[in-house]
């Protein structure tokens, strides 16, 4: 995986983030308070999902490994793989069996 980040660096990962600077509309108030939605890069993206398809749940040294390579916050990196965790979840739920596989359902008889 360190072998993948290394490849990725190397490609240029090293660009920073973009954040959306629109504003639609929103009061002087609301936008000062918020910080504007951070969108990933297309390698910071392909990076992220590269790793989560080998690994659901990355230590936290690796996750700053992980932030450190792609030019983001360690915040950024836990709240991708929390959210992906989520997304993936919902999609099973979403197919119609009621469960991820590998999930053990135990039923009465």
């Amino acid at each position: 995986m360190l072998r993948f980040l290394q490849r990725e660096a190397n490609r240029g990962c090293r660009g920073a983030c973009k954040r959306k600077e629109l504003d639609h509309g929103r009061s002087d108030r609301s936008s000062l308070s918020k910080k504007p939605r951070l969108v990933f890069t297309d390698v910071q993206r392909r990076t992220l999902h590269a790793i989560f398809k080998e690994n659901k749940r990355p230590s936290k040294e690796l996750q700053v490994t992980i932030a450190q390579q792609l030019g983001l916050e360690l915040t950024t990196v836990s709240n991708f793989f929390m959210n992906a965790r989520r997304r993936s979840l919902d999609k099973w739920l979403d197919d119609g069996s009621g469960h991820p596989p590998g999930t053990n359902v135990c039923t009465k008889a």
